[in-house]
């Protein structure tokens, strides 16, 4: 099941980290700054960063519950685990088809009015901001590797760290290459189908498929 939880979230992860506004619009910011590549990439790091912090944290106290509940429900550790990440699946699936009717509406990490500040607001803006923007998509997973133990939150939260920072770095340095000019409308639109579509099949193969 642990290898399970890794391969879902560097999957997670990575779709997570490649919804534009998680990158484009400092990316825009930059150019538009007159910041060079380096400088561009080494801002997205640092906030991405702060993103990954703030969900890691939450991610190790609800990892902490899910430890707490597979030593009351040990024989049923798995079924709950499986149930838990479908259900959450389903979740996002219904999020998606409730909003298929209104008016795209991204949800917004970068905010508005940083133009012309002086790099160091800027930088201090962006951090804060993705400071209090954890992924609440991955909790669920820390709640499953909860129930395998702290090694499991451990290799979760490094595998998870690493690759949402390692693709919004590598978009943003693609991005320099005309990446930037991408249709991304339909990634930002689908994301909730996606992570659903993750979640549940993480689910079924953590019940029946133990790697």
């Amino acid at each position: 099941m642990l290898w399970n939880l890794i391969v879902g979230s560097i999957l997670l992860g990575a779709v997570h980290a490649a919804i534009p506004n998680h990158w484009l619009p400092v990316a825009l910011l930059g150019r538009s700054e007159g910041w060079s590549q380096r400088e561009t990439v080494g801002v997205v790091a640092l906030s991405g960063f702060f993103h990954t912090l703030s969900t890691v944290v939450l991610g190790v106290a609800i990892g902490a519950i899910g430890m707490e509940v597979s030593v009351r429900l040990e024989a049923q550790t798995r079924l709950v685990a499986s149930l838990l990440l479908v259900f959450m699946g389903l979740i996002y699936f219904a999020m998606h088809d409730a909003n298929a009717g209104s008016p795209d509406r991204p949800h917004e990490h970068v905010p508005r009015g940083l133009a012309g500040r002086s790099k160091a607001t800027i930088i201090t803006t962006l951090s804060v901001t993705m400071l209090f923007s954890p992924c609440l998509e991955i909790e669920t997973f820390f709640f499953t590797a909860g129930t395998l133990g702290w090694p499991a939150i451990t290799m979760l939260a490094v595998a998870y760290t690493v690759v949402t920072i390692a693709c919004m770095v590598g978009l943003t340095a693609l991005s320099y290459r005309g990446l930037a000019r991408l249709n991304w409308h339909w990634l930002d639109h689908h994301e909730k189908r996606i992570t659903g579509g993750i979640l549940i099949a993480l689910g079924i193969f953590t019940f029946f498929i133990e790697l």
